[in-house]
C-alpha cells in the first residue's frame, strides 16, 4: 500500500464507472496502456494498485509554505493573510468540499462579468467579486434563516435602504444587476468608514455596530480584522478567512486537481418594458420557452405574473426570441386575469378579417353581423393614465388594428389625454340580425338587452382557412380575425403547442 502513501482517497472504487471516469479524468491520469484496459468492464478484483489509482480522485495536500507562496502571488488590494485558521478553510474548499468549488467554477462566468462591471464602476477591488461565493454560492435565489436573500444576501431593511423594492410580486434583492450595484454601494460606504476592506467585509456580515463593539473591546487602538478577531461574532470570525480561502481555491483549483466539465455562461437577453399586467406563463408560450427558463432570467419575480400596477419594469427575455414580441400589442394576450378589463366577448359564429368595426355579442346576446359604414358613427375617446390600445380595443369591442388605422398610428404608443377616434354602431342600429336558415324564423334582437340568444344558427358555416405567412404567430392571426382566441385556433386545428410554420393551413371557423 506504499503507492497510496501521499494520496488522499475520497471516492469508492466502482468498476462500472471506469469508462466514464477515465474519459473525463485529467491527462496525467490517463497514462494507462491499451493492454491495461482489457479487463472486463466492472471487474476490479484483478486490478493492480496502479490501476486502482486511476479509479479514484487524486487530491494534492500541499504544505503551508507552498500555499502561502501562492497567496502572495495573487494581486489583491485585500490583505490575504495566511495562518492556521485560514489554512483550515483552504482545506475545506480544496479537500473536504471539492464539489462546492467545482460548482463555483461552473457558475463564475454567468455572474463575474456583471460583478466586474459594477466593481469597476465604483472603483473597487476586482477580487470583491468572490464575496458573493461566500454569501450565496452564486445563487440569486439563495435565502438564509435571517431572511436575507439573493446573490448578496440583503436583509429586508438594508435592501430597502439601498433602493431594492420588495413586494408581493417582485423582490429586487434577487435581481442580479440591481443587487450587485446596491452591494457595491454598501461595501464602498463601509470601506470609507473603516479604511480597511477586511473590516468592511466584517461589517457587511455582522453590521457596523458589532465591528465597532469589537474595536472598543480590543482597546480602541487596534483596527485591523486580525487584531479584533477574538471579539467578533463567531460567524464573522469565519467569514473573512472564508473569503481568503475562496480567492485561493478559485485561483489555484487546477493545482488541486479541481476541474468542472459543465461551464455555464451568461445568456444573451433583451429587455422589454412592461407597463401592464402580464401572465408570464402565457408569455413563455408565446416565446416558445419553458416558464421556468423565463423566470430564471428574472429571478426577482416571485410569482409567474406581474400586476396591473407594473410600470417600466424591464423584463429579460432570450435575445433570439425577442422578435416574437417586436410589436407592443403582442403583449396584450398575456394580460393577467386580475386586470380590471371589460368581460371578454363570446366568439361569433361567422368570422371575417377585421376591416370595419364589429359589435361582438357577449355571453348574453345574440350573434351579430358586420356593420356597414352607414350603420356606424364617429366617436372620440380620451386616453387615461394606464390605458393601452389593448384595453381600449376591448372596452369598445374593436381591434387594435382598427384603432391604429382610424388614428393613423404606426406604433402602439399612446399618451394620457390623447384623443382617439373610435367608430361604434349607431344607437338606432343596435339590433343585431343573424342570417337565418330557410326553415328558421328570425326576429330582431336588441344586442345589449336580450337575456338569452334568440336566434338559432345553422351548423353549416363557411369554413375559414388561413395560410400561415412568415412571421405569423397564433396571437397575430387571432387579431386579424374577430372573435377567435389562440386557444380556439389550437382546438380547431388540434395543436398541442403554439408553434406554426409558413405554408401551414389553419381552420379559423
Amino acid at each position: 500500500m506504499t503507492y497510496f502513501k501521499n494520496l488522499t482517497v475520497v471516492a469508492a472504487i466502482v468498476g462500472s464507472i471506469w469508462a466514464t471516469y477515465a474519459q473525463a479524468a485529467p491527462a496525467s491520469f490517463q497514462q494507462q496502456s491499451a493492454a491495461d484496459t482489457l479487463l472486463p468492464l466492472g471487474d476490479t478484483t484483478m486490478l493492480s494498485p496502479e490501476e486502482l489509482a486511476l479509479l479514484v480522485e487524486y487530491i494534492p495536500n500541499e504544505p503551508n509554505d507552498v500555499i502561502q507562496d501562492r497567496l502572495s502571488c495573487i494581486e489583491s488590494e485585500i490583505p490575504l493573510t495566511f495562518n492556521n485558521y485560514v489554512r483550515s478553510f483552504i482545506d475545506y474548499f480544496t479537500i473536504r468540499n471539492r464539489k462546492y468549488t467545482r460548482t463555483m467554477i461552473s457558475r463564475e462566468n454567468v455572474y463575474f462579468p456583471l460583478f466586474e462591471k459594477y466593481l469597476k464602476k465604483h472603483n473597487m477591488p476586482d477580487e470583491m467579486k468572490y464575496l458573493s461565493i461566500v454569501e450565496s454560492g452564486l445563487n440569486p435565489k439563495a435565502a438564509s434563516w435571517a431572511k436575507a436573500v439573493g446573490l448578496w444576501q440583503f436583509i429586508p431593511d438594508t435592501g430597502r435602504e439601498y433602493g431594492l423594492d420588495q413586494s408581493k410580486y417582485i423582490d429586487e434583492r434577487m435581481d442580479p444587476e440591481k443587487a450587485t450595484d446596491a452591494a457595491c454601494r454598501f461595501l464602498k460606504r463601509l470601506h470609507k468608514t473603516y479604511g480597511d476592506w477586511e473590516l468592511a467585509m466584517a461589517a457587511y456580515n455582522c453590521g457596523p455596530g458589532n465591528v465597532n463593539k469589537a474595536i472598543r473591546r480590543a482597546g480602541g487602538g487596534k483596527k485591523t480584522f486580525w487584531e479584533i478577531f477574538p471579539y467578533l461574532p463567531k460567524e464573522t470570525r469565519n467569514y473573512v478567512p472564508s473569503m481568503t480561502a475562496v480567492i485561493y481555491a478559485m485561483n489555484y483549483a487546477p493545482q488541486h486537481n479541481i476541474f468542472s466539465d459543465s461551464i455555464l455562461y451568461e445568456q444573451d437577453v433583451e429587455t422589454i418594458a412592461i407597463n401592464q399586467a402580464v401572465d408570464l406563463e402565457k408569455l413563455a408560450e408565446e416565446l416558445h420557452v419553458d416558464t421556468k427558463s423565463l423566470l430564471a432570467l428574472n429571478p426577482e419575480i416571485k410569482k409567474p405574473l406581474l400586476p396591473a400596477s407594473t410600470r417600466n419594469y424591464k423584463l429579460r427575455v432570450p435575445a433570439e426570441r425577442a422578435e416574437l414580441l417586436a410589436s407592443a400589442e403582442n403583449l396584450s394576450c398575456m394580460i393577467a386575469a386580475a386586470t380590471p378589463l371589460a368581460p371578454a366577448p363570446e366568439p361569433v359564429k361567422e368570422i371575417t378579417p377585421a376591416k370595419a368595426p364589429v359589435l361582438l355579442a357577449s355571453a348574453t346576446t345574440a350573434p351579430v353581423t358586420t356593420q356597414t359604414a352607414d350603420s356606424t358613427e364617429k366617436m372620440f375617446y380620451t386616453v387615461k393614465r394606464g390605458d393601452n390600445l389593448s384595453t381600449i380595443a376591448t372596452k369598445h369591442n374593436v381591434t387594435i388594428d382598427q384603432l391604429k388605422e382610424w388614428n393613423n398610428l404606426r406604433k402602439s404608443t399612446i399618451v394620457a389625454n390623447q384623443k382617439l377616434t373610435v367608430y361604434q354602431p349607431k344607437a338606432s342600429e343596435t339590433l343585431a340580425m343573424a342570417t337565418p336558415e330557410p326553415e328558421t324564423e328570425t326576429k330582431p334582437v336588441v344586442a345589449k338587452k336580450a337575456a338569452k340568444p334568440a336566434l338559432k344558427i345553422s351548423e353549416k358555416q363557411q369554413e375559414i382557412i388561413h395560410h400561415v405567412q412568415p412571421g405569423d404567430t397564433l396571437w397575430n392571426i387571432s387579431q386579424k380575425y374577430n372573435g377567435i382566441s389562440v386557444e380556439q385556433i389550437k382546438k380547431l386545428n388540434k395543436l398541442k403547442t403554439n408553434e406554426i410554420k409558413p405554408g401551414q393551413k389553419l381552420i379559423l371557423g
